[in-house]
């Protein structure tokens, strides 16, 4: 064989595992391309999943803290407006100026002590509320 075949044959050797080495490095190539797309859309459908678990979280949270807020002013406006109407009863019936006092019976006598009005009237506060309640069926 002469010099010149020889050379030719190991050029085409050589060109023929070039070409192979290059077909397999662009197989390896596409074959990791694909595998990290899949990866990238897994952790992407993950992500998505997490931020809606998320969002519902926060929306509960949000429904639930106006809600709280809503049932927080409705008893502040109760609480004032039962306030309001003990006022006007003790103004009405003239008992803000006159001492109160409250008598207690016992088993061998009586007897009569001073009255808070403050604590009347969280007192009256109380069984107003109930009465409210019960006309109400709340």
């Amino acid at each position: 064989m002469s010099l010149e075949k020889i050379l030719k044959k190991i050029i085409d050797d050589a060109q023929s595992e070039a070409d192979q080495i290059l077909h397999e490095s662009e197989k390896k190539a596409e074959e990791i391309g694909e595998k990290a797309r899949e990866e990238a859309e897994n952790l992407a459908e993950a992500l998505i999943k997490e931020g809606e678990r998320k969002g519902q979280l926060e929306a509960s949270r949000l429904i639930t803290q106006a809600r709280l807020e809503r049932r927080i002013s409705i008893l502040s406006c109760k609480k004032r407006l039962i306030d309001e109407v003990l006022e006007k009863a003790f103004q009405k019936g003239g008992l803000e100026k006159k001492e109160l006092k409250r008598k207690i019976i016992m088993k061998d006598r009586e007897k009569e002590e001073p009255y808070d009005e403050k604590r009347l009237k969280e007192e009256l506060r109380q069984k107003l509320e109930n009465e409210i309640i019960g006309i109400l069926k709340i």
